[in-house]
This record gives structure tokens, C-alpha cells and sequence, in this order.
């Protein structure tokens, strides 16, 4: 029987994913730079850069993926329990980041004198 894609195209296919989650991330940051207030614009770019990261965690996690899966097996269990707690440890990982990082970058906030 033949594949519908072979391992390399896969490989390809997760490369051009995260070449371009890493671009969306940093272009959305440039799109959204000459729109924003001020003093959202640091909070805007710590965003995007997060964004801009998960495209080499998605590329890490793939090369992981595929070492787990080729030293158990296809159809291990093992790999399969060692792969969802991989995924669900980036997806906490991520998680934490976008919700405390942004937290601890500085209001500017726009004193009644200034105004």
C-alpha cells in the first residue's frame, strides 16, 4: 500500500508550517505597530515575539515527535503517553508565557499633566 505522503514531505510540510506561524507572528506585530496606542506598543511586541516563537517550538517538537515515534514504534502506547505528556507540557509552557510575560511588561501610562 502506498503512502499518502512520504516521511520527508511531512518533514517539509512542518518546516513551511513554522517558517510561517513565525512570520504571521512578527508580520501581525508590524501590521498592528503603526495602529497602536503608544503605550500598548511594548505589550503588542512581546505578543508577536511570542507568537513568532511556538514557529521553531512547533519545528522542536517535530523532531522530538519523530525520535519518540521511531524508537517505539507506530503503534506504541509508550510513545504515544510520552508524546501527549511532550505536548501538553509545550502547550502549558505557552500558555504560562502568554499569560505572565505580558503581565510584567510596564503600563506607560499617560500622566494628567502630559495630557
Amino acid at each position: 500500500m502506498k503512502e499518502l505522503i512520504t516521511e520527508e514531505q511531512a518533514g517539509q510540510i512542518v518546516l513551511l508550517l513554522s517558517i510561517v506561524v513565525t512570520l504571521a507572528g512578527l508580520g501581525h506585530g508590524f501590521y498592528r505597530n503603526s495602529r497602536a496606542v503608544k503605550s500598548e506598543k511594548k505589550r503588542l511586541w512581546v505578543h508577536a515575539g511570542l507568537f513568532a516563537l511556538m514557529g521553531p517550538a512547533i519545528w522542536v517538537f517535530w523532531q522530538v515527535y519523530n525520535s519518540i515515534e521511531n524508537y517505539y514504534g507506530l503503534d506504541s502506547l509508550k510513545a504515544l503517553g510520552i508524546n501527549l505528556l511532550i505536548a501538553l507540557g509545550l502547550g502549558a509552557f505557552f500558555f504560562g508565557l502568554f499569560y505572565f510575560v505580558p503581565r510584567w511588561v510596564p503600563d506607560k501610562k499617560v500622566s494628567p499633566s502630559r495630557k
